[in-house]
């Protein structure tokens, strides 16, 4: 295997054997999502006939009844106040996903200077001998130079 000196070097030159993770969506994007479901886009189509009846009403000189814009209204605030709640718990399952990811790190066996070590994943480099059993996953991109029974 490696010499530890010839590792860490290896590993400062390379850094760490991780994966970018990909651009998330933009928060505002989500919340603009939970603005316009299935569901909301209807309530929105319906407060717009509402205020729409409501202008035409107020075109026509009839001052009796505000009741479109009142409905208008409740309409809106039923879509904002559900939005916030779904974006709220959306927020809330994001992260709790995010905290599960990094509560256990990925071991892997790999063989330095003729001994075997137990390393996080992200500290092997190019180069290292890594030891996989029946059942491991694969910490990186390897090259098999030894298998007995191995099936793909």
């Amino acid at each position: 295997g490696l010499v530890e000196a010839v590792a860490a070097e290896r590993l400062l030159r390379d850094g760490p054997n991780e994966l970018r993770p990909p651009r998330g969506t933009p928060e505002c994007v989500k919340f603009g999502r939970q603005l316009a479901g299935g569901l909301q886009c209807l309530m929105w189509v319906a407060a717009a006939i509402c205020l729409i009846a409501y202008g035409v009403q107020e075109g026509e000189g009839d001052r009796g009844s505000s009741d479109n814009l009142y409905l208008a209204i409740a309409l809106i605030a039923v879509v904002v106040v559900t939005g916030c709640f779904g974006y709220y718990q959306e927020f809330k399952s994001t992260n709790i996903i995010a905290s599960f990811k990094n509560l256990v790190p990925q071991q892997a066996t790999v063989i330095r200077e003729g001994d075997k070590l137990q390393i996080n994943a992200n500290e092997l480099v190019v180069g290292d001998l890594v030891e996989i059993k029946g059942g491991d996953r694969v910490p990186a991109d390897i090259r098999i130079i030894s298998a007995q029974g191995c099936k793909v």
